[in-house]
This record gives structure tokens, sequence and C-alpha cells, in this order.
């Protein structure tokens, strides 16, 4: 029976250690140049199903950008791309998970010379159960080296400083041996007198106009500061994308991405899949809103100085749908302050069917616990009866 107890004993500490390995979120590599693109995949490897996953992707923006994020080996892929941040949230509608694959490919742009981390934060990572995931994430790096075209204006004032040298030849030529070759050439005599000298003197300046235009070259660097402005000037309005199983809940943020955004008067569609059951306030100091007919009207306002990504509200849902039912929650700008130009990104809502509770490893553990009490009482008691019956 000793056996028996150790070998079960056993059994529950090989499924513990089995159970704890963590899995892994990966982003590759890369070395391009200036201006040029490349396809940097995020891969995921695990001993078990993932149904969800939800990765920040964060670098320098003056270095690069990410232009668009695709490719992924799940069945939903929904990116949110903002300067320096990129968050990606990909998961399967169907029951079965994925344990090795691609979570999405990064199409990042080359934009100035330099080298950018690629960090990874593993937000959410959940099996087919809904439950999370233990991972470690392996971040990676991009390096920009200058274009090799670059040397090639250098290369074109050598070629201009050519007729420099045409141009010295006629100089050192005496205006009286220029009137001996006259006769022979007609057209030499034009150019022999003193206008040939004039000429001399006006290519001069031409050619340290023309050198000057390539030391001008480092004009890049201001188009690279540009679009850093610009994205400072853009308000970014989005409510997150949500799976929920069927009957339950699930709170969705709306975050607003901009500089000092003061007030902000919105509405949210909300599909007939789900039910409003609360709104509450964020970062706002003053909150109001007004549920009717499918809507949330909201309107927000501080008099504090709130930067980068802030929450408006988060929403609390039920799942009233339908399995695999999906719907849109569309925002709808109302008016804002402090912007000069608005995106809105909607959020996508999909309910899936709920699963089965099935025996998990705790509960696994309690069995195996009580067969084993049971068994050391039945040797216990065994023990006891063969004693009576020496007596």
């Amino acid at each position: 029976m000793k056996r028996i107890v150790i070998f079960l004993l056993f059994i529950l500490f090989s499924a513990v250690v089995v159970s704890a390995s963590p899995a892994s979120v990966k982003i590759g590599n890369a070395t391009i140049t200036v201006g040029e693109h490349v396809n940097i995949p995020i891969t995921i490897d695990a001993d078990e199903e993932i149904s969800c996953a939800t990765i920040v992707v964060t670098y320098d923006g003056d270095i690069v950008r990410v232009v668009s994020v695709s490719g992924s080996d799940f069945d939903r892929l929904v990116c949110n791309n903002t300067h320096e941040r990129t968050k990606i949230v990909a998961f399967q509608t169907g029951e079965e998970g994925l344990k090795e694959g691609v979570v999405a490919n990064l199409y990042v742009e080359a934009k100035n010379e330099g080298y950018s981390p690629l960090n990874l934060k593993i937000e959410t990572l959940k099996d087919n159960e809904g439950k999370k995931v233990p991972a470690t994430a392996l971040n990676g790096f991009i390096s920009v080296s200058s274009p090799t075209a670059s040397p090639a204006p250098s290369a074109s004032p050598t070629s201009t400083s050519s007729p420099s040298d045409t141009d010295t030849t006629p100089t050192p030529s005496p205006s009286p041996t220029s009137p001996s070759p006259t006769p022979t050439s007609l057209p030499s005599p034009s150019p022999s007198t003193s206008p040939a000298t004039t000429p001399v003197l006006s290519p001069s300046p031409a050619l340290t106009s023309a050198f000057s235009s390539p030391t001008s070259s480092p004009t890049l660097s201001p188009p690279s500061l540009s679009p850093s402005l610009e994205s400072r000037e853009i308000i970014i309005i989005q409510i997150e994308n949500m799976t929920i199983e069927e009957g339950e809940y699930a709170e969705v943020p709306i975050l607003i991405t901009g500089d000092g955004v003061k007030y902000a008067n919105l509405t949210l569609f909300v599909p007939s899949i789900v039910e409003v059951e609360e709104v509450y306030a964020g970062d706002y100091e003053n909150f109001s809103y007004d549920i009717s007919n499918g809507r949330i009207e909201m309107v927000a306002y501080t008099n504090k100085h709130l930067k980068g990504t802030v929450k408006l509200a988060k929403i609390k849902i039920k799942a009233i749908g339908k399995a695999n039912t999906a719907g849109e929650l569309r925002l709808e700008v109302n008016e804002i302050r402090n912007g000069t130009q608005i995106t809105i990104r909607n959020g996508q809502i999909l309910i899936k069917e709920r699963k089965k509770e099935e025996l998990t490893l705790v509960s696994l553990i309690a069995i195996m616990i009580m067969i084993i009490t049971i068994i050391l009482l039945m040797m216990l008691w065994r023990k006891k009866s063969i004693k009576k019956g020496e007596k």
C-alpha cells in the first residue's frame, strides 16, 4: 500500500510540474536602411492551446513606424496602432486554440538612422477555458542604417568641378598667344577675348551653390519630426474589442489618446446582443451619462492636464445574444475640445459558446487527496480489525 501512495503522490507532483511550464511570446529582429520596409513576426509557443492573446509592442517612434499589422494564424486579429505603441488582440472563434504559430506580422518602416528596441508586454494570454496562462516575453530590436545611395550627391560635385578644370586652362593662356590660332579657327576668337575670363568667374559661384546643396542633405531629419508633431495633434478615441461567453459579464473601457483633452461629449451605440449593466467614470473628475434605446451619451470634463492615453469611461455589459454572434460597439463624437484631428476606432464584440465545466487541476488534486485519505483510513481499519481478531 505504501508503494501505491508513493505512486499517487508522484503523479500529483508531476502534474503540478508540467502545468507550471510557461508559454513564450517572441518578436523577431531586423536590420534595414532608411526608407525600407520589413515584416517582423510575433510568434507564440505554449504547451496548451491559446484562444486569446493581447500583446502590446513599444518602440522608438523617431527611428521606425509601424505601418500595418496582419498575417495572423488566429481566426481574428484587431490592432490599435498609435505613436510608439501598437496593441494587438488575436483570438480564436472556434473551440480549439493554437499551441504555436504567428500572432501577427508588423509591417515596419524605417524613418531615421539608429537603433530601436521592440519591447513586448503580454497583457492577457488565455486558454480555451478563458483562464490566464503564464508566459514570458522575448523582446527584439531593429537596426536602421543610412542608405548606401546617400554618398551619391558627393560624387556629383566632382563631376561639376570638371568644368573648373577646363576653365582654368584658358586662364594661363595669355592674350597675345590667342591671336595666332584665331586665323586657323574662326570660332575660337570669340572665347579668346576678355569675355573668356568672365565666364570663368561666373561658374565659380555656381559651383559653390551646387556644392552647398549636397551639404544640405541632412534636411531629411525635419520630415521625420513632422509626423511626431502631427501625431500629438491627433486625438484618438477608441473602444476595445471584447469576447464574452453566453450569459457572462465584461467591462469595456473607452480610451482617449491626446494631449490635454479636457472636455468630451460622446455617444456609444451598443448592439442588441449585449445589455448595459453599469457605466463607470474613468480618469475625468466630472462625468455623467444617459442610457436610452441602446445608446449611451457620456459627458466628461476635467481641470487637470491629462496626457497620453486616459480612460474616459468603463462600460459593464452582459452577453444576452446567442453564441457565435458578433456586433459593433460604435462611437460618435458630439463635441470635443483641444483637438485638431479626431480618429475614431470602434470595437467589436463576439459572443462565444459557454464551455462545459471540466475538472481543473485543483479539483483533480482534491480528488486524489480524498482517494489517498480513504486508502489510509481503510488501512488503519484493516489493522484494527486484524488486532481484534488476534485477541
